[in-house]
């Protein structure tokens, strides 16, 4: 046997057997009153065959009758009832015992079902009332919502139809607005409206009344450009800063801020010769009288040719005059691109308009053009001609060609020679050690002060003509305008006047490198080595006067005095190691601010050229480092720590240095860092060192001995340190 069934499974299963029916509820009672043995009853249930827990389909009676024996005996069959009506009360027994003890469950069971079936009751009435009144509600309120649906679709399209015929409307009568404000010359304005509208009308260009429209603002577009262009013309002779401001305002909307730089370009040059001509043809025409000579069809030049000389200076006169119109006014033009590029700068950059920032830095480096623009003095352009006029000579009368070329050459090592004597001429440069002058150009002003400049007339102006005379073949020495101060410290000691006159001298020296293929041309062959050592020691050397001219500036920019003296006053002879830099580190530092803040004005008057700059700065790291040497070697006492914090101080002033400047590597680095280590050398390595090393002065060579060696060496071997010392500075005596 598997185990009992479920009341209801062995009731179902009972209920087949008629002599088996189920007890009913006082039956149940009956039978659990009598009294029983459980055990006995368990083996009751047990002793019943498997059979009769089989599937509902098994048939009892059936299976009973087939058990019984052909033979029938009565007391056995009497007893096997017996039997089985012990099993039926036994198994009943259990039954009643398990239905009375499941009773309370099934009770609340069915009572939980009876409340849930009165629920879904309930809720299938709530659902066949929703789905009436749902049925009502589409019935009554649909289609009139649909209704209001399609007139509130309606009038939303006819608002925006509304809005777009107001525009249409508007954009028709942009003509006569955009002619209002031309005459008002409100080019901004006009160019903003202009393309608001263009944008406004491809939005609608669907329109068919729209379509003649955008060809018409293309052409108003065209009008204002050549409306704009006449108001940029007149600001060649009169300039009217609000008037500009809004002709750059109006080129900036178009983009086209290069176009206006080339016509402001093209109509200064037209407003110089169309000045020049009127000018000079007035004077021609009231000289001339009734003549039938057509003046007005001349070029210039030749037209120049017919002022009488009674005319002459009244003509020039008005002719300054009306040139110095032209000048003040593109004079002011650049003015005005200077104060608006800085605004502009400054406000492109805080509002991050990428932009604005490329319109305004081709505006500067395109009126005002500082960037490749060469620096010229009136000198060098009166050289330039006249060496174009020496050209024209030289084609013309070639068997003079060799004399002309030497008076050119002779002009311009006289202008070289110039330029070195008012801003280069220093007798200190040779003593600093740096090699400042090549020994190439020294060679060359030599060569120019002996042939080519008369030193006694320029010493004794009383002199005699006669004197003067036997000394044609020379010139006096130049002397420079006493309008031109070098020594104030405000504009670097006349930085701006060294720039002009030294980068305009280079310039020079380039456009005669150019001149050189066309010179050789014309030059005789006997006479063309002369060509070439012209070149070779005159031209040549012009770009080395940067240097020494230069390191006049560098000298003075900063105050290396001051360094030495508060170098002096640090205590070198330290027992710990420090951990902070001295004071005189900070005071150095702040001399090349300064000196960078001095430059920086200074090129705001005349540009400053890289390789000027880099040169200056240059100078000025170069000497600062040898300063800081030589005050390294007036020290008098230096311990192995003190020597640990020249090293500290000398990182430090490299490190700040480096964020100020460009330069790499630093001038004269290795010059002091060599210096500071050759104080741990000893006395054999300190000897080859010595020899080594001539680039120091014997001053700082002995202060080495003395100071790093003199403590743990004898007097001897100090002695023959320093007569090594001065076996090497001896030469140089």
């Amino acid at each position: 046997m598997t185990g009992l069934k479920s009341p209801q499974e062995s009731l179902s299963d009972l209920g087949a057997i008629e002599s088996l029916r189920v007890p009913g509820k006082e039956e149940f009672r009956e039978l659990r009153e009598q009294p029983s043995d459980p055990q006995a009853e368990q083996e009751l249930i047990n002793s019943i065959e498997q059979v009769y827990f089989s599937a509902d389909s098994f048939d009892v009676v059936k299976y009973e009758l087939e058990k019984l024996p052909p033979v029938l005996n009565l007391q056995e069959l009497e007893a096997y009832r017996d039997k089985l009506k012990q099993q039926q009360a036994a198994v009943s027994k259990k039954v009643a015992d398990l239905i009375l003890e499941k009773q309370p469950a099934y009770v609340k069971e069915l009572e939980r079902v009876t409340s849930l079936q009165t629920g879904l009751q309930l809720a299938a009435v709530i659902c066949t009332n929703g789905r009436r009144h749902l049925n009502i509600a589409k019935e009554g309120f649909t289609q009139a919502s649909l209704g209001l649906l399609a007139n509130q679709r309606k009038r939303q399209l006819l608002i925006g139809l509304l809005k777009s015929l107001r525009t249409i409307k508007t954009l028709q009568r942009t003509d006569v607005r955009l002619s209002e404000m031309l005459e008002e010359e409100d080019y901004p304005g006009a160019i903003q409206l202009c393309l608001e509208c263009q944008k406004a009308a491809s939005t609608f260009k669907h329109y068919s009344c729209i379509s003649e429209l955008n060809s018409k603002l293309q052409d108003t577009l065209e009008q204002i450009e050549e409306q704009l262009d006449v108001a940029l013309s007149k600001i060649c002779k009169n300039f009217d800063i609000n008037h500009y401001t809004k002709v750059q305002q109006a080129y900036r909307l178009l983009g086209k801020t290069q176009t206006a730089m080339d016509q402001l370009h093209m109509h200064f040059t037209q407003a110089i010769h169309n000045t020049v001509f009127q000018v000079v043809l007035g004077y021609v025409e009231l000289c001339a009288g009734n003549t039938d000579t057509k003046f007005q069809k001349l070029q210039y030049k030749d037209l120049c040719t017919h002022v009488t000389p009674d005319s002459y200076i009244p003509c020039l006169a008005d002719l300054c005059k009306a040139l110095w119109e032209v000048m003040l006014s593109y004079y002011r033009t650049m003015e005005w691109h200077e104060k608006h590029d800085n605004e502009d700068t400054a406000s492109a950059s805080e509002g991050n308009n990428m932009i604005g920032t490329e319109e305004t830095n081709f505006d500067r480096d395109y009126s005002l053009n500082k960037v490749n623009a060469p620096i010229l003095t009136n000198t060098t352009l009166n050289v330039i001609r006249l060496v174009g006029k020496y050209m024209q000579m030289m084609n013309i009368l070639k068997p003079i060609a060799f004399d002309v070329i030497h008076f050119m050459s002779q002009l311009f090592d006289y202008y070289l020679y110039a330029i070195y004597t008012f801003f280069g001429r220093n007798d200190s440069l040779e003593s600093t050690g740096l090699g400042l002058s090549s020994s190439r150009l020294r060679t060359t002003l030599n060569r120019i002060q002996e042939s080519l400049i008369d030193l006694e007339v320029s010493a004794d102006p009383t002199a005699t003509l006669t004197a003067a005379e036997e000394r044609k073949e020379k010139v006096p020495s130049p002397h420079l305008s006493h309008l031109v101060v070098l020594t104030s410290g405000d504009t670097l000691y006349g930085l701006a006047e060294r720039v002009v006159a030294t980068e305009s001298l280079v310039f020079l020296a380039e456009q005669f490198e150019f001149l050189q293929p066309h010179l050789d041309a014309v030059m005789p062959a006997v006479k063309k080595p002369f060509l070439q050592q012209f070149y070779s020691q005159t031209v040549s050397t012009a770009s080395e006067l940067r240097k020494p001219i230069y390191w006049i500036v560098a000298g003075k920019a900063l105050d290396y005095e001051q360094m030495l003296l508060l170098m002096a006053n640090v205590k070198w002879d330290v027992k710990e190691i420090m951990s902070q830099h001295n004071i005189y580190v900070d005071a150095l530092l702040k001399e090349f601010e300064q000196f960078n803040r001095r430059l920086n004005e200074v090129s705001k008057r005349v540009r400053i050229p890289l390789p000027v700059s880099n040169i200056l700065w240059e100078h000025c790291i170069r000497l600062a480092n040898r300063t800081i040497v030589e005050g390294y070697a007036n020290v008098k006492k230096c311990s192995n720590e003190g020597r640990a914090l020249m090293q500290l101080d000398f990182q430090q002033f490299l490190m700040k240095l480096e964020k100020l400047t460009d330069i790499r590597p630093i001038p004269d680095k290795e010059f002091v860092e060599t210096y500071i280590k050759a104080y741990y050398l000893t006395e054999n390595d300190m000897e080859r060192w010595i020899k080594e090393h001539r680039e120091y002065s014997t001053k700082q060579l002995t202060n080495l001995v003395n100071v790093c060696l003199g403590s743990h060496i004898n007097k001897k071997a100090r002695q023959k340190l320093l007569a090594a010392i001065d076996d090497i500075d001896r030469p140089k005596r």
